[in-house]
């Protein structure tokens, strides 16, 4: 490992739990799925259990709360994107019942489900919502660090050079596609850009999670202007089609 290597003296587990509490945090006030399942804890397995745990609640009664017993990777071996995860996980609480009966956790007073068959099962296509989709490229292009500007990936770095950007903001325009505000720090422009939250089918998908890849490249190469729309918008100087890539 390199010498500032942030998972540096982790196990590989807690990598993992700390990657997924990160995307799992904000359902601590805001539901999970539609309705009220919040999340109460996040339970890291102990030497004899079989997955972590995902303990739910309705967000007034404790004695609402129940856990779903659920793996960190996946079949292969590898981790699960959290996208996929979060999907996978609001389509085991509406099938929470089928999972066969509850049994009790070690430490604290909440029923517990094996939830590891259904959640591979559902994981490789995990039924995203719009609101996924969205949330997708918020990721990808926000900084850890607010006060940070967002670096290039190591990718996008290699094949287009230094540069760097700011989120500002966003906007589910339709059912479609969202726009993105970013302040490219180069420059000091705002842009706007469009990505599509659904495939040629119209099914809600998840490729806008690369826009952290593609943007920046296309930035950086100069090769963004190609893609400028004939709209306005007082927000931003341009505004960028780039549904043909994510």
């Amino acid at each position: 490992m390199v010498e500032d290597d942030p998972t540096a003296g982790r196990t590989p587990r807690d990598v993992l739990l700390e990657s997924l509490l990160g995307r799992l945090r904000e359902f601590v006030a805001s539901p999970l799925t539609p309705g009220s399942h919040l999340l109460r804890g996040l339970l890291p397995p102990t030497e004899v259990d079989r997955g972590a745990r995902v303990v739910l609640w309705d967000g007034q009664d404790l004695g609402s709360a129940y856990a779903l017993e659920i793996p960190l990777l996946d079949d292969d071996g590898e981790e699960i994107p959290h996208d996929h995860f979060v999907a996978a996980l609001r389509a085991c609480i509406a099938q929470r019942e089928a999972l066969g009966p509850p049994f009790s956790d070690e430490a604290f007073a909440v029923p517990v489900r094996d939830a590891r068959r259904h959640f591979l099962h559902t994981v490789d296509a995990p039924p995203l919502t719009l609101a996924d989709a969205v949330y997708l490229p918020l990721l990808s292009l926000g900084s850890a660090n607010a006060n940070d500007p967002a670096p290039l990936s190591e990718d996008a770095e290699e094949e287009a050079g230094e540069g760097e950007w700011r989120l500002l903001g966003f906007m589910l325009v339709d059912e479609r596609y969202v726009r993105y505000y970013v302040r490219w720090t180069e420059t000091g422009e705002v842009w706007g850009l469009d990505f599509c939250m659904r495939d040629e089918a119209g099914k809600v998908d998840s490729r806008g999670g690369t826009a952290d890849m593609i943007f920046p490249a296309l930035a950086s190469s100069h090769d963004l202007e190609r893609f400028r729309r004939p709209v306005s918008d007082i927000r931003c100087r341009a505004v960028y089609d780039l549904t043909t890539w994510c």
